[in-house]
């Protein structure tokens, strides 16, 4: 029985959020931007927690922006300029302080932890009542999740080296569990509400597919295949990044792994 009505809140969820697709992923973040400080609702003081903020923050904030940021990278945090207090330490398990933060930022964190539950429970039970945990993950249902999870490392370092990429990549785990349609299930089942979804377009795949004919004759072949098969109910395969905001209900809760 508790299967069937966590499956059914699911499916309320999945079609409130109606799967909406962002154009241009230039875009997306000031389109994060713009929602969640629409649902601070005005809160001009917002204690706003970075997980696994490297060298820069993602997210603005109106008002008054206390930022605290958490990363393994002690040379990472040493750039990152945008933060108040800099916590050394691992998002899976460092002691985070409870019910402390109006915000969580984890933007292109959880594929490179290889316990992606345990960094958001972590972060879960650090929210306050009604905050908000913005989320930014690879799309494993699309062509670039697909190739990243089945490729190893050394693959993954001389791509950035073909695509002339100034930085180096991350140990990718891109485990099954960050699939959007799990997340958003592990939320609802820890008393959080899914209030935005956007999915779009990483510049990498599209510079990949302008750069190379066959690439993306080959990927458009696929795609459209994948629409046939499932009567157009397929998600484009091109969509390979995607973004959410929870938000916290407003009760005490216990959380479940």
């Amino acid at each position: 029985m508790g299967d069937e009505q966590n499956g059914q809140t699911f499916r309320r969820a999945r079609a409130r959020v109606a799967w909406p697709v962002a154009e241009d992923s230039k875009e997306i973040k000031e389109i994060v931007c713009q929602k969640a400080n629409s649902l601070l609702e005005g809160n001009c003081h917002v204690k706003v927690l970075e997980a696994g903020c490297g060298s820069a923050s993602h997210i603005r904030f109106g008002g008054l922006a206390h930022v605290v940021g958490i990363d393994i990278s002690k040379e990472q945090l040493a750039k990152n300029i945008e933060v108040q207090e800099k916590i050394l330490g691992d998002i899976q398990e460092y002691p985070l302080p409870k019910e402390q933060f109006d915000v969580a930022v984890c933007w292109m964190v959880l594929e490179h932890v290889s316990r992606p539950k345990d960094a958001l429970l972590n972060m879960f039970q650090s929210l306050k009542s009604r905050g908000l945990l913005i989320v930014a993950i690879p799309n494993l249902i699309s062509f670039k999740g697909i190739v990243t999870k089945l490729t190893p490392f050394w693959f993954h370092v001389l791509f950035y080296k073909f695509m002339k990429y100034k930085s180096r990549p991350f140990p990718t785990y891109l485990r099954v569990t960050i699939v959007p349609k799990r997340i958003m299930r592990f939320a609802e089942d820890n008393h959080f509400s899914v209030v935005f979804c956007r999915f779009v377009e990483g510049d990498a795949a599209k510079k990949l597919r302008a750069r190379f004919w066959l690439v993306q004759a080959v990927f458009s072949a696929v795609n459209l295949f994948a629409q046939c098969v499932s009567l157009g109910r397929a998600q484009s395969l091109f969509l390979d990044n995607c973004c959410l905001i929870l938000r916290k209900d407003g009760k005490e809760s216990s959380l479940s792994s």
